[in-house]
């Protein structure tokens, strides 16, 4: 998916703490009302796994004040049953005709999947019994 990255015209419509910059890194999407299918074990799973393969990551989290988009991922999670987390890379006017992202964001990306793929098996698997 793609996450909402603080424009430079509109920073105060950002939690502040939680501002998504451009060419920063991947984005976690989390939200409190369970908009996003993000949850603290696929987090954790998430973060050790970007650790490993160094990339950078960053969250994004909803202003309060804010009404809040949905993925598909609380759905999957649901009825699947699968872990799911609900990441991307940070983007500027999302549904517009001019969304604009940033190549290094979309290369840690490739790098956050490439790692996961490579790794997560064993991550997980340190993770067993805690």
């Amino acid at each position: 998916d793609m996450a909402h990255g603080v424009h430079p015209n509109y920073a105060e419509r950002h939690q502040g703490q939680n501002k998504p910059q451009m060419q920063q890194g991947v984005v976690i999407k989390e939200n409190a009302n369970q908009r996003y299918a993000t949850n603290a074990t696929s987090m954790a799973l998430t973060r050790a796994v970007a650790e490993k393969g160094q990339v950078p990551m960053q969250m994004f989290t909803v202003k309060n004040d804010s009404r809040c988009g949905s993925t598909v991922g609380p759905i999957l999670s649901a009825r699947l049953g699968v872990r799911t987390i609900d990441i991307g890379i940070p983007q500027w006017a999302m549904h517009s005709c001019r969304e604009t992202c940033g190549i290094l964001d979309l290369y840690a990306l490739q790098l956050l999947l490439k790692e996961f793929f490579a790794s997560f098996r064993s991550i997980d698997n340190s993770y067993k019994g805690m």
